[in-house]
């Protein structure tokens, strides 16, 4: 063997074993387009993180509509960002209030501060965008031969969904009012935000019908 095959022998020798690399995690990202609402500010991120104070980035911890999903996003400590403010995320980032999409997160990822205020937001946001949900009313079918999407609805059994079904046929549903008017069920914009908090939740979950949370991953 020659000096110049030697060298190439010991070189290949020394290569460091390979490595397999661990599941594929898709890297998250928020439309330009997409309506963010802040949820909580956590100007020295999470307590639980190993790194000082002073080197952990300040976090917002949002939701975005209509998709319903979770994040966590980089924030500017020097802006006057606020708690429950709203815009697109193109608009929040163009005023470099927020930065770059840390990761998607799941409910039991929020601050108590986030918990406490997320049914009241989802709340007005589905009364802000009636229309859509109207529709759910209007259109929803069977998901299987024995589950009507109706009954996905916390508070909405049998007997409910047979009455919306045909107070429908007689006339479709213009406002959640009119739902409220022709049958039992007094609060759909409540319901309807109860359904997406179950499905940001997740556990025992197996149809999402309004949240992409699990699309998204």
């Amino acid at each position: 063997m020659d000096r110049r095959s030697r060298d190439r022998y010991r070189k290949g020798s020394h290569k460091k074993p390979y490595k397999k690399r661990g599941p594929y995690k898709k890297k998250q990202f928020i439309k330009r387009e997409r309506d963010v609402v802040v949820l909580d500010l956590l100007p020295h991120g999470h307590i639980e993180d190993e790194k000082p104070s002073w080197a952990r980035s300040p976090i917002a911890q949002v939701l975005t509509f209509p998709d319903f999903v979770l994040y966590e996003v980089k924030f500017n400590r020097d802006s006057d960002i606020k708690v429950q403010e709203k815009h697109t995320y193109e608009k929040f980032r163009r005023s470099k209030k927020l930065g770059e999409v840390l990761k998607k997160i799941d409910y039991d990822d929020l601050t108590s501060t986030s918990k406490a205020l997320i049914q009241q937001i989802i709340e007005k946001e589905v009364i802000e965008r009636e229309e859509l949900f109207i529709k759910f009313f209007n259109n929803s079918t069977s998901i299987t031969p024995r589950l009507h999407a109706l009954k996905l609805i916390p508070g909405i059994g049998e007997k409910h969904m047979w009455e919306i079904l045909e107070a429908r046929n007689r006339q479709k549903f213009v406002r959640f009012q009119d739902i409220a008017d022709r049958t039992s069920i007094s609060n759909p914009a409540k319901q309807i935000a109860l359904r997406i908090i179950k499905e940001l939740q997740r556990d025992g979950i197996k149809y999402f019908i309004f949240s992409k949370t699990k699309k998204y991953e």
